[in-house]
Order: C-alpha cells, then structure tokens, then sequence
C-alpha cells in the first residue's frame, strides 16, 4: 500500500485525533492506528482550556464538547481542611472564560465520532513496530491480527503516549527523570458532596501531600492525589455516601524529548513531552502540538513546528515544576509562605489573570 501524500498518525489520544481531524479538514490523506482495542476509561486529563476550544472549532469538536462538559467557574483552596481562597475562572481574558471539565474518554470519543463522519475510521488492535526513511517517503511496519505489514506514507506523526514506539524508532531522545511519589486518580459518584456545583476543590496537607477533586458529570468527581490513596486525601469524603467506579496509581515523569521532529518523523503531545497534572495543561499542549503540525504542513513550513512547539514544552515543564514544588513543599516555613501568597492571589484579581491566562493556554 502506498501513498505518497498521506501522513500516517500513531495514536487515537486527544493528540493524534486532533492531528487526524485537522489533516482531513485540510483535504489531505490521512491513517490513524492504535493499538489498543477501546478507548481508555480512565485517564488523568480532563480540563479542556480556552485556546484548545478556539483550536477545535474549526474541525467542528469544540461545538460537542461545550455542549457535553461542565465548565468550570471556581477553584477553592484549602489548607489542613480551612478555605484560604478561590481562584476565579471568570477572570480568563477569553470569551471561554472558564475551564471545560469533561473526561478524557469521552474528548475522545466525540473526536472519533466527528472523524468517522469525515471519513476516516481509527484502525485500532493496530501496533507500530517500526520505520525505515527514504528521501521521498517513510516505510513503516505495522502489526494487526493478521500479522505484520509495510506500508507507505509521506510523513508520520507519532501521539503515542510517553513510551512511544514512535520517537525511538525515529531515534529521538527523552530527557528527564522521575519523581518518587506515588500519585493515585479515582473516579468517585458522590451524590452529596458539598462544594457547589461546577467548582474545583485543591487540598494542601502537611507534609507535601496534596489532592484535587473535579467534577466531570452529575454527581461524578475525579480525584487525584500525590498519595497512594487519592479518596483518603480528600477531607470530609470518608463520612460520606460514595461509589468508587475506578482507580489507578502513577509516578509523575518529567521528561522532554531532544527534538519534536526527525526528518520525515513528527511527534507530539506525552510522546514530546511528560509532566505533573498540576496545572491541566497536559492534553492541551498535545491540542496544541497537533494544529500545530497540520498547520506546518499545510503550509509547507516543516521546519516551523520543532522551532515554534519545542520551547513552549520546555517552559511549561519549568511552570509545572515549579507549581509541583510549592504545592508539595514539606517545609513549614515554604508552606506559611506559600499560604501567605495563595491568600494575596486569591484575593486580587490582576495577579489571577496573569497564572490563568497561561493555564487557559491564552499566554505562554
């Protein structure tokens, strides 16, 4: 099989879709494969921000998730169980002035469901093995139940996950380390639960030990904690009527790919870069990545997208870092200090704006 102007996409995430769904839009030859049968049903993304709803309109995604999320107003702060303050979602300088709460599995659903209508279906019990280039054209071996397979595309874009097959095939590296916390993600129905409704909750412990708790359907919350048990950390639950649907446990990778692109080898979101889900901007970057790409592409700019995508990865890893510490600090001192400046944030307007301009991917 051979075509010299399709682009093959390794990855049906919220990355890969997106590229699939811009690269058709544009007109353009597109395979998507995946190697795992179903879509994920637990994932730790689900904040949608301001400048991935712009980028989505166009391929017409945004109009669904809108319609499906819940969009967030408010983010409480809380330290040992006392309220200090609220971040105001509204003071985003964006007409989605707020944070669109909606699960990873069904962005990326809705995404499947719009790309089957535009023609293009995700081959999925599909797996990367390999890629040989030429000047011309990539030669890629993929692996189905039927065995494996060449085939010929004229570019790849890899969106296969933190592990990607992808980026070593291209011989791409991946810098970083690993932090030695054990996190934990649950998905919990909790009929009573007593924060308003479309409000986040973030809780600061002693020790470093922090949760956050997001609604993401009716009566449904995602909680995740720097902790092995992620329910347990958040205050009041253990007394409460709830049903836990699913739960996983993860270590926070903190890695960035030396390049984004090797010749006719692209790659984007957790295949370029990995980071702490502090700060929700995980999934978004990968949005980015991929508008990113087809944009080059289509424009015939290649050489733009590692220039231009490379070091915004770079300065959120550093951000997200430096969010992590100061969430995390097992200093008494940092933490008092720490609290003071929650209290002063929380409390005008001027400094939100500037933190939620760059999480609503407004600023970088």
């Amino acid at each position: 099989m051979g075509d010299r102007d399709r682009v093959l996409i390794v990855g049906a995430g919220p990355t890969g879709l997106t590229a699939a769904l811009e690269l058709t839009r544009q007109g353009r030859s597109v395979t998507i494969v995946e190697r795992n049968a179903v879509v994920t049903p637990l994932a730790k993304a689900v904040g949608i921000s301001s400048h991935s709803l712009d980028l989505l309109h166009p391929c017409g995604v945004a109009e669904r998730l809108l319609a499906e999320g819940i969009r967030l107003q408010t983010v409480f702060i809380s330290v040992e169980g006392e309220l200090i303050g609220a971040i105001d979602l509204s003071l985003i300088p964006h007409r989605y002035n707020f944070l669109l709460s909606l699960p990873q599995s069904r962005t990326e659903q809705i995404m499947v469901d719009r790309l089957a209508e535009l023609g293009v279906q995700v081959r999925r019990n599909t797996e990367f093995v390999g890629l040989a280039q030429r000047d011309d054209d990539v030669e890629v071996t993929l692996r189905d139940a039927r065995g494996e397979s060449a085939e010929t595309c004229a570019y790849v874009f890899g969106a296969d996950g933190s592990h990607s097959a992808t980026r070593q095939a291209a011989g791409i590296g991946f810098d970083g380390y690993i932090h030695e916390r054990l996190w934990s993600i649950a998905d919990v129905e909790i009929p009573a639960w007593s924060d308003p409704e479309a409000t986040a909750h973030a809780f600061l412990h002693a020790g470093g030990d922090v949760a956050f708790i997001i609604p993401i359907a009716p009566r449904r919350y995602r909680i995740i904690s720097n902790t092995r048990d992620a329910v347990a950390r958040v205050p009041g639950l253990a007394g409460m009527e709830k049903r836990v649907l699913l739960v996983d446990t993860f270590h926070v990778s903190v890695k960035l790919a030396t390049a984004y692109r090797e010749g006719r080898v692209f790659i984007g979101g957790d295949a370029a870069h990995v980071h702490s889900p502090v700060g929700g901007r995980g999934m978004n970057l990968g949005i980015e990545d991929a508008v990113c790409f087809a944009r080059c592409l289509g424009a015939d700019t290649l050489d733009a997208y590692n220039a231009e995508r490379h070091p915004v990865g770079a300065r959120w890893i550093r951000f997200s870092e430096r969010f992590l510490s100061m969430a995390q600090t097992q200093s008494t001192a940092l933490a008092a200090a720490r609290n003071v400046a929650l209290r002063a944030i929380t409390s005008i307007p001027a400094l939100q704006r500037v933190g939620l301009s760059r999480v609503a991917g407004v600023t970088e």
